[in-house]
């Protein structure tokens, strides 16, 4: 279970990106609470919620960006939108938002079932709610939400890291980096604090699957030149259960990657399965080839089907608001300490959820090659 908070905002985007979703109909409005002005409306418009959130965030002029927004996820399928949802409440309640106007958006668009939450961080009293440690604090209620031992999660997640084939130290940081943790000198670090010290001494380096590798490779040649890049790290992770991470530094191409064998707990250089040009230069052969193939040698005419029309009479994006009305799922705070299994979702899919992450990936990662 992951909780990430989105980009901050003057204003309450973020109601629009998440309306704007349910007139796809990639998302559902499960709850929207503490909005007692307009329940009396027969149809509540997005601008009807941004409206209000102003409304109670004017009492405080000196916070520039008051919009939260923060996204609840779980990996794949594990918890359903209820679930979610009721995980949400608990959390806002934790966080000290429990009495604030908020809205809770489930989406299903992505590999990963996850909610948006939409809040003020000015309360009805024009004041602001603590945002001191904030991501930390964020992290902490929801393990606490969730049951999580804390101390015997990094333990597990330890051994776990330790049971991989890696040749060197670089390699087992990588492990435990996509863990969400950081190794620096022998302390284990997350959720803001140290949670373990790690004798690096007694970390068995061992080199990968010699067989696998040559499995690997044969993958690697078979399935690499019929996507682009990103589809093929998609497909890799999704089906072979195999990780791709690319490194770059200061915004420029990447210089390596490694591939981290999730399926045999194999870590290998990726140069040494496919060197990182070859890579590249193969990427979507397959598919340009068939492309290039469809095309007439004497017209220079293809076989392309037009493309279909979406006026199928169906209910175009943000043309009503009507179908909000009626949906709001009535939640009731003490039946939020229900303790719900757990399983560590490592992304969520959105673009807005990414960009940051994205960037934050321009800084120098650890060679290894």
């Amino acid at each position: 279970m992951v909780v990430k908070f989105l980009k901050a905002s003057s204003s309450f985007k973020g109601v629009f990106y998440n309306t704007d979703k349910i007139g796809q109909g990639k998302a559902e409005l499960m709850a929207a609470v503490n909005f007692e002005a307009l329940q009396g409306l027969g149809e509540i418009r997005p601008m009807d919620y941004a409206n209000y959130l102003d409304a109670v965030t004017a009492r405080n002029k000196g916070v520039s960006q008051p919009q939260l927004h923060v996204a609840i996820s779980t990996t794949g399928r594990s918890h359903d939108k209820n679930q979610l949802t009721t995980i949400a409440v608990a959390w806002l309640e934790k966080m000290g938002y429990g009495k604030q106007p908020y809205l809770i958006i489930f989406h299903k668009d992505t590999e990963n079932n996850h909610v948006h939450i939409v809040s003020t961080r000015i309360d009805h009293e024009g004041r602001k709610i603590s945002s001191d440690f904030e991501r930390v604090r964020a992290v902490r209620a929801l393990n606490q939400v969730m049951g999580v031992d804390e101390d015997q999660a990094v333990q597990k997640d330890l051994e776990h890291a330790k049971s991989y084939r890696f040749s060197n130290l670089a390699q087992f940081k990588l492990i435990l980096e996509n863990m969400g943790y950081t190794l620096k000198d022998n302390n284990l670090i997350k959720f803001g604090k140290k949670l373990a010290e790690v004798e690096l001494a007694k970390v068995g380096f061992r080199d990968p699957d010699d067989k696998r590798a040559a499995q690997m490779k044969a993958i690697f040649k078979k399935y690499a030149p019929r996507y682009d890049t990103a589809s093929f790290k998609g497909y890799m992770k999704t089906k072979m259960g195999v990780e791709l991470i690319f490194h770059a530094k200061d915004g420029k191409p990447a210089y390596g990657y490694t591939i981290i064998d999730h399926a045999r707990k194999n870590v290998y250089k990726g140069g040494a399965i496919m060197p990182l040009k070859e890579l590249l230069a193969i990427q979507g052969t397959l598919l340009s080839t068939q492309h290039h193939q469809q095309i007439s040698p004497k017209t220079g005419e293809g076989n392309q089907h037009s493309q279909q029309q979406t006026d199928n009479g169906s209910q175009k994006p943000n043309e009503s608001f009507q179908y909000l009305t009626g949906q709001l799922h009535p939640i009731n705070p003490k039946e939020t300490d229900e303790q719900i299994s757990i399983n560590i979702s490592g992304d969520i899919d959105d673009e807005a959820i990414h960009g940051p992450r994205r960037n934050r990936k321009k800084k120098a990662r650890t060679n290894l090659r």
